[in-house]
């Protein structure tokens, strides 16, 4: 994971999260930042981590 591109803010901290959806290759969130900016992330599925 990265900080966010334009305000810096760590991507750890996750501001308010929008929606999250379960896909063939993972989940992806939607989230917004503090600033306003709007990020997706597609976190993959692995054999050893649970749902």
């Amino acid at each position: 994971m990265s900080d966010c591109s334009t305000c810096g803010w760590p991507d750890s901290d996750v501001h308010e999260v929008l929606s999250r959806h379960f896909t063939s290759e993972g989940v992806v969130t939607y989230s917004r930042c503090v600033c306003g900016e709007i990020r997706v992330r597609l976190r993959p599925y692995a054999a050893d981590r649970p749902l």
